[in-house]
């Protein structure tokens, strides 16, 4: 069966790859091992491993535990992560079709393009006990026009709030607007008192978390630290608040948030020591140790999530402003061999920087395949041909071209266990990588958000970062794509301006939607404007005794999270040996609530 598997999976192409990649040779056989255990198919198969079956739910009662406290290590888009377990907008995130829920709100219509009112929830109070009404929605948005967020177009498209009744209010735009409602999952409400202090910041990350206090109106009161896209303090800690309007959340009652762990570090403290860590997203070739730990469980599923790779048209190499030279760095890139072994298989194929798994990008783009499955570069002809193109372009702009052509990639330590997998493939077509690794997702936004403005403090070429869906619209990976945004290092394309504004209008369900979408993504296929890599599956370590439903974005309802009464944190005496025995990993469903 094994040798079956093997070559089923792998085939001849990734054998030899897996013979060239410079990581992944040492975990081939884990490979082999996690596919028989982790495969949809081979049930029986798990069963005969004798894996034990989870019961950390059979003493879950849905009802918060006193005493109970789980640690959470977050390193990308925490402030996106945790934003609606501490703060709360008229709608929220949710895994169902349009992506969105009630949260504030209890019902809405739209009244023209431009004119959408909210009926308000009844009893709402803020975590400082003050009430929540149309009054403090009015003032709120007064502070929000003086400084909105800037990464979609509600910041020129919002005119103005209007109170109808003291719990029904009324928003007006300036046109229409067919991502209203995705916007108005982030537009959060806080008490008079922050926003005396903080206001709104009008930075491109749209969460504000800028202080610990009884500030807003989530699940949970931030009553340590600060979490926001470009700074954060190394934890933040979260406790239940007792004014939350839905009496039946959270189900835990204190949750520490780590920002700032060595990856190593982290996972030794979920796999091997008990009460250090509970909840993390776990490097793809840790997925065996965690099945086998004593502590630790694992949990996959499908994602919207996406690794964003940006190469700097801006102020980084200028051979990067050449269609020529960016479509030979992705030809280069061998999707198959990153898929099945670097990220052991944990993912799905995509011809461009954006996962199949959003509405309508699937259909969008199923007439486009990935570069290296049109040529492999593999091939010694193609390496060949793309090493010419390479020195072509050197020697246009006055570079020798025996010389390797030397870039800088800035990344996170996280994602190290890729980036040395794509520097090996680059080496072959004559393209030097220098990593200059940092240890925290602000890190890469503090050079990310500013090379347009000269002010980028380190010079790179190539930039990482876990584009992790939000809201469960294509919109969240195709922002960086928008030629006039900070998020964006494509500089000018009039045509994708173009494209962007017009899908700001469109709405998922009107016929102009797919057709736009495909023209977007055919245009950024075509100029290969980032590297376009395969987008990945969800993978987490959770502790043995805690239940959590993952979503397929980065969004976490942490107050969803319970822990059973062995948890390390309500349990009186040493973990039961017979609870140390592996447990079935748990497959989450691709489907919706």
């Amino acid at each position: 069966m094994f040798k079956s598997l093997f070559f089923s999976i792998i085939g001849f192409k990734l054998l030899a790859a897996l013979l060239l990649l410079s990581n992944v040779c040492q975990c081939a056989l884990a490979l082999i091992l996690l596919t028989v255990f982790s495969s949809h198919t081979l049930g029986q198969e798990v069963d005969n491993l004798g894996l034990r079956p989870d019961t950390s739910r059979d003493t879950m009662k849905g009802n918060r535990k006193p005493g109970s406290h789980i640690k959470v290590f977050l390193p990308s888009l925490p402030y996106l992560a945790i934003s609606h377990s501490v703060n709360a907008g008229l709608v929220r995130p949710a895994n169902n079709q349009r992506g969105w829920e009630y949260d504030l709100a209890i019902s809405h219509k739209r009244i023209n393009d431009k004119t959408y009112e909210f009926e308000l929830r009844q009893g709402v109070k803020f975590q400082d006990g003050s009430p929540f009404d149309a009054d403090a929605v009015v003032i709120n948005m007064l502070y929000f026009k003086m400084q909105p967020y800037t990464y979609t177009d509600i910041d020129r498209v919002y005119d103005r709030a209007e109170k109808i009744s003291k719990y029904k209010v009324r928003f007006h735009l300036k046109e229409k607007y067919g991502f209203f409602l995705y916007d108005a999952m982030w537009i959060h409400f806080y008490t008079q008192a922050y926003l005396n202090k903080y206001g709104w910041n009008g930075k491109p990350t749209a969460p504000n978390l800028a202080a610990p206090g009884p500030y807003s109106l989530g699940p949970y009161i931030l009553t340590k630290g600060y979490v926001e896209g470009n700074r954060n303090s190394s934890t933040v800690e979260l406790v239940a608040n007792k004014y939350y309007w839905d009496p039946n959340f959270p189900k835990v009652e204190k949750v520490t948030v780590y920002l700032d762990l060595k990856t190593d570090a982290a996972i030794s403290d979920l796999l091997n020591h008990e009460g250090k860590l509970d909840v993390m997203p776990l490097p793809f070739s840790y997925e065996l140790p965690t099945v086998l730990s004593d502590y630790a469980k694992l949990l996959r599923s499908p994602s919207t999530n996406n690794y964003s790779v940006h190469m700097n048209m801006i102020n980084g190499n200028p051979l990067l402003k050449e269609r020529e030279v960016r479509e030979a760095i992705n030809k280069a890139i061998d999707q198959e061999s990153l898929l099945m072994l670097s990220m052991n298989g944990e993912g799905e194929f995509s011809p461009t920087m954006i996962s199949p798994n959003f509405y309508g990008v699937r259909q969008a783009s199923r007439h486009l395949q990935s570069h290296s499955f049109i040529e492999s570069p593999l091939s010694f002809a193609v390496r060949k041909q793309l090493i010419n193109t390479i020195k072509k372009h050197q020697l246009s702009y006055g570079m020798d071209p025996e010389k390797k052509l030397k870039l800088r990639f800035l990344v996170q330590e996280s994602f190290l266990f890729l980036v040395k997998d794509i520097k090996y493939f680059l080496e072959l077509i004559h393209i030097d990588l220098e990593l200059d690794i940092v240890a925290e997702e602000k890190d890469i936004f503090n050079q990310l958000l500013n090379p347009r403005d000269g002010r980028n403090t380190t010079q790179y070429d190539f930039l990482i970062w876990g584009n992790y869906d939000w809201i469960r619209h294509p919109w969240t990976a195709l922002f960086v794509y928008r030629p006039s945004s900070v998020w964006s290092t494509i500089g000018d394309d009039q045509t994708l301006q173009n494209y962007i504004a017009l899908l700001f209008k469109t709405a998922i369900d009107e016929a102009e939607y797919i057709p736009l979408l495909r023209s977007m993504i055919e245009h950024v296929y075509h100029q290969n404007y980032m590297l376009f890599l395969p987008s990945p599956n969800k993978v987490l370590g959770l502790n043995k005794e805690v239940f959590y439903k993952p979503r397929p974005s980065a969004f976490i309802p942490l107050w969803e999270i319970e822990v059973s009464d062995n948890h390390w944190s309500l349990r009186q005496g040493d973990y039961p040996i017979a609870l140390k025995e592996p447990v079935i990993i748990t497959h989450s469903s691709p489907g919706v609530d």
